[in-house]
């Protein structure tokens, strides 16, 4: 069984999108917990880390599957990074959670004490105009707001990820954690930049990262 504790630090404001409009008006709204605190959700940290990983592994010359046009199927070879988050017709190898608060502690404590007084966090609202990308010009009547978490200083958000993974595909989901810059909506106007961290115990016994970076270059080779 392979356990990578991964933390996401937050270094910029942050908006991980959601559909659901409740307790704001912002046009583009944040995701939240029921006490109102944000967190990362499995399903958009799980596709955030995959785009990385076909990254990497597209750069090292591997032939991999792009999302968003094939995926692998099972009576042909399968592509590492379809081996480990699965495909429409394969199932996936490791276990994604939603990533929740961890750090700075005064949050954490302020958190706690929001909550037994049933407290929501405040957050800030940032404007912006969609673009008529025909006429290269701002569009009419597109002002939009979006909901931002600002604390003031960098956040972190901490889960464990598990499976039954072999040495190698964890290499390829920590090279892809590496290769993690930002999370959630505006990453081009500075929003939601991230540093990745991981922690990897494969049967118990702690895997360092030179022995991630040996078994990437062994298959490389």
């Amino acid at each position: 069984m392979t356990e990578i504790e991964v933390v996401l630090t937050f270094v910029t404001s942050l908006n991980i999108g959601s559909g659901a409009q409740e307790g704001t008006l912002a046009d583009r709204a944040f995701i939240k917990a029921r006490d109102g605190w944000p967190y990362v959700p499995a399903t958009a940290f799980k596709g955030q880390l995959r785009h990385a990983v076909e990254r990497v592994a597209s750069g090292m010359g591997f032939e991999v599957c792009d999302t968003h046009r094939k995926m692998c199927r099972p009576d042909k070879p399968i592509c590492p990074v379809c081996q480990i988050f699965g495909s429409p017709w394969i199932p996936g190898r490791l276990r994604f959670v939603d990533l929740e608060l961890a750090s700075p502690a005064l949050l954490m404590k302020k958190r706690e004490q929001d909550r037994r007084s049933r407290i929501h966090p405040r957050y800030s609202s940032r404007y912006g105009v969609a673009l008529n990308r025909r006429r290269g010009v701002a569009a009419d009547a597109l002002l939009y707001t979006t909901e931002l978490f600002e604390p003031g200083v960098p956040v972190s958000f901490k889960g464990v990820l598990t499976g039954e993974i072999g040495l190698v595909s964890t290499a390829w989901v920590v090279a892809g954690l590496n290769f993690l810059t930002a999370m959630g909506r505006a990453k081009s106007a500075g929003l939601g930049w991230v540093e990745a961290k991981a922690v990897v115990q494969i049967d118990g016994c702690v895997v360092d990262d030179e022995e991630l970076r040996v078994a990437l270059l062994e298959v490389a080779r």
